[in-house]
């Protein structure tokens, strides 16, 4: 079994999907995140209103390690190369049997290419298998093209929260 193999069953998900593999991150990963990060300024002025911080990836894998339920995966290419994304995944959030997208970004020239779909619907698997029953996720009302995305992939509205975000859900299995 291969180091990487290990990691995957320690956290108990196998994200696989066509294209890319979801890696599941640590800090030595840290650097492939910023440069995900740094490489989607559009996606950061719309949610923050500015570029990533310089730590912003350090900042999410800390976030990340003192939460047992919480997941955060690289996505890398098959045919190898550098990252090309960044799944971070909330486990039996916000209940037992579900699990939520906290953010699944992809680097801008990535975008369109379908690695979104596939990693969803790698992702949908994975937790279906693992028992979950549903995945929900919540998109700020500034994002509209998310919101067509996550749409588009059968997730449907389920809640408002009052700071301008809207929450999807769809059911597993």
């Amino acid at each position: 079994m291969t180091s990487q193999q290990a990691e995957i069953d320690e956290v108990g998900l196998d994200i696989d999907g066509p294209r890319l593999r979801a890696v599941p991150a640590s800090g030595r990963h840290a650097a492939q995140i910023q440069a995900c990060f740094e490489g989607a300024p559009d996606y950061f002025a719309r949610t923050e209103g500015r570029p990533p911080g310089p730590d912003a990836a350090i900042q999410l894998l800390a976030d990340a390690e003192v939460d047992d339920h919480r997941k955060v995966f690289v996505l890398v290419p098959r045919a190898g190369g550098p990252a090309v994304g960044v799944l971070d995944l909330h486990l039996d959030y916000p209940e037992p049997g579900t699990a939520q997208i906290g953010l699944l970004l992809f680097r801008e020239a990535c975008q369109g290419l379908g690695f979104g779909k596939e990693t969803t619907a790698a992702t949908e698997a994975a937790l279906a298998r693992a028992g979950y029953r549903a995945l929900r996720l919540s998109v700020v009302d500034e994002n509209v093209e998310a919101k067509q995305f996550w749409e588009r992939l059968s997730f449907a509205i389920v809640g408002r929260l009052d700071r301008g975000v809207t929450v999807y859900e769809k059911p597993l299995g």
